[in-house]
């Protein structure tokens, strides 16, 4: 058995990590050792600042509901992380069948439907009842598209097992889209606009919906070619358009441009990963206080704009972003050309992470109890949660981290967690709630007219029973419902 000595040893934590390969050493224990007797220079203390008072106004064809499915060994990636004999995504670490069975009861759940193709037209007929005030469901001329999260991949073929949207999640929406949404696969756009999308996800869902398109940021290389046609033609790169406009007042030149193929889309599914955005210490990976606390389904679309460094002071606690501050995440969210075509929002939790490019977490807490120590073994999070409120399955994805960071084992000897929830975290939750009258006192306008509220905000009531509002009196409860079910 690892001992903890070993277990430092191997992952270049602490005090031993000269023992490690130099290349490894660089990028971890020469910067830890220089921040052993530092402190961050942002904060790391965010708390939840109240329980069951929720604000805003839930959305949904259930207002406010959250579905979370929860199948325990269906990531069972064994963590050697230092090897890519056998990373992560393969589909021999992350089991196709379990994840499609998660992505299946989301969708139903958040319908109250039984069969797959009810649900979908539940779920389009309601967006379009409530957003488009068009009495119908998907036509087949209609776009659908993917924002996926591709954040650690910066190149076609990975050489790192940092995490992103795995391919069994992007599998198994692709298959309910097609099979039982009736959308044609090439009107399907699955998208990063400003990274690669990694060939082990592009093979995958080729091999079997062949016409799907997919969209990066650069230009695609000989190893991307389709596995059927053998060519690009179903790969595209973004044509930047000027399309968003910012509340604060200024005229961002490239954060106000997404890909022309977003625009023309008429829906969009936002398929995020529950994380953490930063984290200031180097153990496996270089620490990098990031730019903000969290990256979810808010964060997910600076992937669809050009500029998104344009935006990173006014996210930033240590730049321009104080305690109730304007956000440019409400925008996003609120943009008729963006964020308001939303019809699905996502949270790919098979494998999370504690930074915006990082390795992925075990959360040692309820209702996971996965082991830590040592890293290498095969226990993680193995969740899909999905909601028709954005706002609501953020704030379940801050709770769901924020519970994880208690009682963290000193991993590293130096006395430091091993996951931390930035300031601020969930101011942005705040604004998209009460967009109308935000803390910020930001007037939010799109298309000339006072955005309302985008969601329902709340936190629970503690991290083992997990109720909120609607959990605990379905009658008169005004916020979020969360739905849990462990699937063995």
């Amino acid at each position: 058995m690892t001992n903890r000595r070993d277990f430092i040893k191997k992952t270049g934590m602490g005090i031993l990590a000269s023992a490690v390969p130099s290349r490894i050493l660089s990028a971890t224990g020469a910067f830890a050792m220089q921040q052993a007797s530092t402190q961050p220079a942002t904060a790391y203390n965010w708390k939840p600042d109240a329980i069951n008072q929720p604000i805003g106004l839930a959305q949904g064809i259930y207002p406010g509901r959250v579905v979370w499915a929860h199948a325990p060994g269906a990531a069972h990636w064994d963590g050697n992380w230092q090897s890519m004999e056998s990373p992560w995504w393969l589909d021999e670490n992350t089991d196709q069948q379990r994840v499609t069975t998660m992505v299946g009861d989301v969708i139903t759940k958040l319908s109250g439907k039984k069969e797959f193709d009810q649900a979908w037209k539940a779920i389009f007929e309601h967006h379009n009842q409530s957003v488009r005030h068009l009495k119908r469901g998907y036509q087949e001329d209609e776009i659908v598209a993917v924002k996926i999260n591709m954040n650690s991949t910066n190149r076609p073929e990975r050489t790192n097992n940092y995490t992103d949207v795995a391919p069994q999640t992007v599998y198994a929406v692709i298959e309910q889209l097609v099979k039982y949404a009736g959308v044609p696969e090439n009107r399907i756009l699955v998208y990063d606009g400003k990274r690669y999308v990694y060939n082990a996800l592009t093979r995958k869902v080729w091999n079997d919906f062949k016409d799907v398109r997919f969209m990066q940021e650069k230009e695609f290389t000989d190893d991307q070619k389709h596995p059927v046609y053998v060519d690009h033609s179903r790969f595209e790169m973004p044509h930047w358009v000027k399309a968003i406009q910012y509340s604060n007042g200024v005229d961002y030149e490239k954060a106000s441009r997404i890909p022309k193929q977003v625009l023309e889309a008429t829906y969009i599914i936002n398929l995020a990963m529950l994380k953490c955005h930063s984290y200031p210490y180097s153990n496996m990976e270089k620490g990098d206080e990031g730019q903000t606390a969290v990256t979810m389904t808010g964060k997910n679309h600076f992937g669809s704009i050009l500029g998104p460094s344009e935006l990173h002071g006014v996210m930033n606690t240590n730049r321009e972003a104080k305690p109730k501050t304007y956000s440019p995440l409400v925008d996003l969210a609120a943009s008729p050309a963006l964020g308001r075509k939303t019809i699905l929002y996502m949270l790919d939790g098979l494998y999370c992470a504690r930074k915006h490019s990082s390795y992925a977490m075990h959360f040692p807490n309820a209702p996971f109890f996965n082991q830590i120590y040592p890293y290498a073994n095969p226990e993680w999070p193995s969740s899909i949660l999905a909601s028709m409120d954005g706002v609501a399955l953020d704030s379940v994805g801050l709770d769901i981290l924020y519970s994880q960071t208690r009682n963290n084992i000193d991993v590293d000897n130096q006395n430091r967690p091993w996951m931390l929830i930035r300031e601020n975290a969930d101011d942005y939750l705040h604004e998209m709630a009460e967009a109308e009258n935000p803390p910020s006192g930001t007037k939010y306008m799109q298309e000339g007219k006072q955005v309302s509220s985008l969601g329902v905000h709340e936190h629970w009531d503690s991290d083992e029973s997990r109720r909120y509002s609607r959990n605990l009196d379905p009658k008169n409860g005004k916020g979020i419902e969360l739905i849990y079910k462990k699937i063995i």
